[in-house]
């Protein structure tokens, strides 16, 4: 994938070309292949190429014809059925770009032409006809857009930092953003923490000109068609099918391909059956990534069989192929907090930096991912104990609630199960945040200057939008798909990978994958006492049995991360770090808290840590942009 920019100015005045390649100097890092910009007037357009696909070898962006100029950070897994129905002469396809079958796909079907699209995108094409500008990013957000707008200019680009580059605009923090983040901090979201910059949000697209700007869905994932066979193997045959094309479709790349492996469902099944797809063309997966921690004196094997790395260990072998284990220490994660979370985002995956490091060592240019699983091909019953009540399935209600409980015999498990996950869906919103079974991040031990926070009431009521669950599985389904935070983790990977050469992909939200699941019937939530039972029997053949993790070594291992990084924080506290004042953070409980250092990170003290990490970030945040009151 690669990276764009753009600017117009509604004024008619150009563009200084100057200031523009300043800023495509600041997206350096995505472009390995090079870079290249167009510049008529009032409109510019910049491209950093990184090339993925056998086909971007062809890309030559910007791309202009006949009026209309294109910039793509695309790779379109279609690409076949749309040269079919924009007529593309068949011998000539190979060398036809991503970036000309947008464009000639918008000639064609104009703002329609982004719901005929499928695989990873975000792009931006100028219309010189009827001088508006139309951007679009896919269904899921695996791509990032973000853009700014006032009176006069209209820029986007794929990181912020390409908007902030531009010398002739300042950006201020936003400080609602802040108070959401310090109150919330596990609803990551895309929300940018400067004033007046915003994101294209996922399955969205946007049309400016010089008198509007409107941004419209064009994903709806409440509105699938239901899917109905006569036969449960029809619907495991169709869901394999749409599985191997959405993973061959993203092995395209004459590169090494890397994949995560984690031992649970979603990664497991991607990984075992992109390696058998290389194979079955002569190469070979080049490495599974694993977060969890290599075999140790302090991470033994637990006596379980389904320590996950006894799993991986086990499909390595089987599948012929290497791993790379956990990697990231207490120091990473120290060093992780005083990022910048204003440009990489807030979504707090720093164990994967030392992935991405190795994979870039290793000449990695794609790598899968099992994100987006449990929201559609993996999801569990969430919702359906409380759909079964409400439609009056008695009989499959207790099934269910007997297998959760582990039998009958436990009767207080059966009875907590019956009240969270039957009874409380289907209470009014009071009632189900007084006891809902989700953190609530806002009743832990809060550093905020209370005259701060109390500029901002509105934000203690405000929560992503997964906080609930309702008597709708596919309702819960969709809210997740829209909820933020798949989009905010791409973003932040997109962000973090682009030094290394890398690209994620994600099999898991193929729209075609989606399409498919979202329509199913709830009652394949749950068959003969088994979860997730579509996905486990449509990989049936190379799946281990009774799949399904135990990461207490992993758990075991983020508890020490936490507590080596605390030390490390402790230590700065003491020799006088974080005493600076803060308009936002009441500094000196903040550093009480830091020193308090127990020893040994416990499930209890584990929630006096939970502030911590958002807190340092909003510390350092202020640090960096040198605001005052």
């Amino acid at each position: 994938m690669s990276a764009i920019l753009g600017r117009l100015h509604f004024s008619h005045g150009p563009v200084d070309p100057l200031g523009f390649q300043k800023a495509m100097a600041a997206l350096d890092s995505y472009g390995r292949e090079g870079s290249s910009t167009w510049i008529e007037g009032p409109v510019a357009l910049g491209y950093q190429h990184l090339e993925i696909s056998p086909e971007s070898t062809h890309e030559v962006q910007p791309l202009a014809h006949d009026g209309i100029v294109v910039v793509a950070d695309a790779i379109i897994d279609n690409r076949h059925q749309l040269c079919d129905q924009l007529s593309f002469d068949k011998g000539g396809r190979a060398a036809i770009p991503d970036s000309q079958i947008i464009l000639h796909a918008y000639r064609r079907w104009g703002r329609e032409c982004v719901s005929r699209l499928v695989g990873d995108f975000a792009f931006a094409i100028w219309d010189a006809r009827h001088q508006v500008l139309f951007c679009a990013r896919d269904h899921i957000g695996s791509r990032p857009l973000f853009f700014y707008h006032d009176n006069d200019r209209f820029l986007f680009s794929t990181d912020i930092r390409g908007l902030l580059a531009f010398g002739d605009i300042s950006f201020a923090i936003d400080e609602y953003r802040v108070a959401s983040f310090l109150i919330w901090p596990l609803d990551t979201n895309e929300n940018s923490f400067f004033q007046h910059i915003q994101h294209v949000r996922p399955g969205h697209y946007l049309l400016v000109d010089r008198d509007h700007l409107a941004q419209q869905a064009h994903w709806h994932p409440r509105d699938m068609p239901s899917i109905r066979y006569r036969r449960h193997e029809e619907y495991s045959e169709h869901f394999r099918e749409l599985l191997e094309t959405a993973v061959t479709d993203r092995l395209r790349t004459r590169f090494p391909v890397g994949s995560h492996i984690s031992g649970g469902l979603d990664s497991t099944g991607v990984t075992i059956l992109a390696n058998r797809l290389l194979r079955a063309e002569g190469r070979e997966l080049d490495m599974g990534y694993t977060w969890a921690p290599p075999v140790s004196e302090r991470y033994p094997l637990a006596n379980s069989p389904c320590d996950e790395r006894r799993i991986i260990g086990d499909i390595c072998t089987q599948e012929n192929m290497a791993c790379h284990y956990g990697a990231a220490t207490g120091r990473d994660f120290h060093e992780f907090l005083a990022r910048d979370i204003a440009v990489d985002g807030t979504a707090d995956l720093f164990e994967e930096l030392p992935v991405m490091a190795h994979a870039g060592q290793r000449g990695t240019r794609v790598l899968l991912s099992g994100w987006g699983g449990d929201e559609s091909a993996t999801f569990s019953t969430r919702g359906y104990p409380a759909y079964l009540l409400k439609h009056g399935q008695w009989l499959t209600l207790f099934g269910v609630a007997r297998t959760s409980a582990g039998g009958l015999r436990h009767v207080r498990r059966m009875a907590r199960f019956l009240w969270q996950s039957t009874l409380l869906p289907l209470m009014p919103d009071a009632v189900y945040d007084r006891f809902t079974p989700f953190l609530r991040t806002d009743r832990l031990e809060l550093f905020i200057k209370p005259d701060f926070i109390d500029r901002f009431p509105q934000v203690w009521s405000q929560r992503g939008l997964a906080w609930r669950e309702y008597a709708d599985p596919m309702k819960i389904q969709a809210t997740l798909l829209q909820n933020g935070h798949l989009a905010s983790r791409m973003t932040t990977w997109a962000s973090w990978s682009a030094p290394q050469g890398l690209v994620y992909r994600y099999p898991l939200t193929d729209i075609r994958l989606l399409r498919f699941t979202l329509g199913l019937p709830p009652d394949l939530l749950w068959r003969k006492g088994v979860t997730r039972c579509l996905y486990r029997d449509a990989l049936r053949d190379m799946l281990p049995r009774n799949l399904g993790k135990q990461d207490i070594s992993n758990e075991k291992k983020r508890m020490d991360l936490r507590i080596e990084c605390w030390r490390l924080l402790a230590d700065e506290a003491t020799k006088g770090q974080f005493q600076q004042c803060c308009d936002w953070l009441d500094t000196q409980s903040l550093r009480a808290r830091l020193v308090d250092v127990p020893e040994r990170v416990s499930s209890h003290n584990l929630l006096k840590f939970i502030p911590l990490p958002s807190s340092l970030q909003i510390w350092h945040l202020w640090r960096r942009y040198g605001v005052s009151g």
